[in-house]
């Protein structure tokens, strides 16, 4: 049976659900590899597929368009997995449990990330594909990899195979909106290795959840709580605190909704009530959309192993140190963040502790400073080792674009409206795609989705319509 099976458009909503039914987390791209490719084969499509999963579809011009300048569609293939705590779901086997709520007019997954980042994108691209009444140019079509951890696929991807003059990227979430632009960005990693171990007689566990979570760039000026953060700075009124493990957050690019710490100090019992004392007087600085937070400490007793107490110093030191959230907006594009940093995870071995930090700008030198301070902060905790890592380009605005002046055209001929064309905080995989390939005119749309990279996440049944009508005017209506 099929959960979206008599929403329109049919055609879009049938691959969208196909594809949820394959796991598809980054680095498991394989299986919907398989499928865009077989899909292509089976309408006789030009496919080629790389190394990398990335596949490359070409179809046609319909008869009498032969002249007319390809068109290149991208999205990509992977997507976040994040689930709730008290959700049983192996995003490596398991299919997303779609519920359709068809009071709210939404899309939404069963207490896990639905994938509309970039799943719809895909399935617009797929269905257009299929179209056999789309009288249109030749289309070129490009569903990339790895996105979410680093734009690993379109930066391995040979970008002499595309033809194509102009690009729309499907990986945007607002439907009356094109984006033009976007920052760059880079991963921090912080390691603490070979840690000296003590033994202990308590450990306490300290738990922060229920907190929103959303997007480390799209989401970072709304003010949301890091829980890493929020858990680190409970433990600032609590003497010689030594870490038994911390966990927190699950991809660097989400703002982290929860983390978990087993600690151990002189007097368990006071330090449950400052915790909890401290946990009040936070709720009350939280925004609406942390409404759902909540703090949990117990101890026992018995025989434990903490990490020596200088060491555990230096990582709560990093952690309570390490820039969070905006760091400065821009100046000359009023609302824009220019620079930002996110915590997003913590983990613990026996001996071990690594930090992930996501770092993103519109500025390369500021970036680069950025990522300059993060290393002076390794050095003065005395951190094994920094690694900046999966570093990649902004998109840069470009003026007199003809995509958007067609595209603003194209849209207030259908709805009535002028569109937003605006820049944003998040990474993109246009800046590398500019970069590969220079000549291309792009544009970012998509349908309205929420709280993407959380269990939240929700898709708009009536603006995957909007962006269907409106993808197939531009193809069918304009010379682009």
């Amino acid at each position: 049976m099929r959960i979206l099976e008599n929403i329109e458009p049919k055609n879009v909503f049938y691959r969208f659900e196909d594809i949820s039914r394959i796991p598809r987390g980054s680095g498991n791209e394989k299986a919907v590899a398989d499928y865009i490719e077989n899909f292509a084969k089976s309408l006789s499509l030009f496919v080629y597929r790389d190394s990398e999963n990335n596949v490359f579809v070409k179809k046609e011009a319909s008869p009498g368009l032969e002249g007319r300048p390809a068109v290149l569609l991208q999205a990509h293939t992977d997507m976040v997995c994040e689930k709730d705590s008290n959700k049983e779901h192996d995003f490596t086997k398991d299919a997303i449990e779609l519920i359709l709520d068809r009071e709210k007019g939404i899309i939404r997954a069963d207490s896990t990330t639905l994938g509309a980042d970039d799943g719809i994108g895909v399935a617009l691209m797929l269905a257009l594909l299929e179209d056999k009444e789309l009288r249109c140019p030749p289309i070129e079509c490009l569903f990339t990899t790895g996105e979410e951890t680093g734009l690993c696929g379109m930066k391995a991807f040979d970008t002499s195979l595309i033809s194509a003059r102009c690009c729309i990227n499907l990986d945007s979430e607002d439907d009356s909106s094109a984006v033009v632009s976007c920052a760059g960005g880079v991963r921090s990693d912080f390691e603490f290795n070979d840690i000296p171990l003590e033994r202990c007689k308590n450990e306490i566990t300290l738990e922060v959840t229920g907190l929103c979570g959303g997007h480390s760039g799209a989401d970072i000026h709304l003010g949301r709580a890091n829980a890493v953060k929020t858990a680190f700075a409970l433990l600032g009124g609590i003497e010689n605190v030594r870490l038994i493990s911390a966990d927190g957050g699950n991809k660097d690019n989400a703002i982290p909704r929860e983390c978990r710490i087993l600690f151990t100090c002189d007097d368990p019992v006071a330090a449950c009530e400052t915790i909890k004392d401290a946990a009040d007087n936070l709720r009350s600085e939280l925004t609406d959309d942390d409404k759902g937070f909540e703090c949990r400490v117990s101890y026992r007793r018995g025989e434990f192993y903490a990490f020596a107490e200088k060491y555990s110093r230096a990582v709560i030191t990093l952690v309570n140190s390490l820039p969070c959230g905006v760091i400065e907006m821009s100046s000359d594009l009023e609302g824009l963040v220019e620079t930002s940093s996110n915590l997003g995870v913590i983990r613990t071995g026996r001996s071990s502790v690594m930090i992930t930090v996501s770092s993103r700008s519109s500025v390369e030198s500021s970036l680069d400073a950025l990522t300059d301070s993060l290393s002076s902060l390794a050095s003065f905790v005395k951190a094994s080792k920094i690694t900046h890592r999966d570093r990649y380009p902004g998109w840069e605005f470009t003026k007199d674009s003809k995509l958007q002046k067609t595209y603003k055209e194209t849209y207030k001929e259908l709805f009535g409206a002028e569109p937003k064309i605006y820049a944003i905080h998040a990474g993109l995989e246009c800046g590398i795609l500019k970069k590969g390939a220079p000549h291309l005119d792009i544009i970012s749309t998509g349908p309205n989705a929420l709280n993407i990279h959380t269990p939240s996440e929700s898709l708009s049944v009536k603006s995957v319509e909007k962006i269907y009508t409106l993808l197939v005017k531009l193809l069918t209506g304009s010379d682009i």
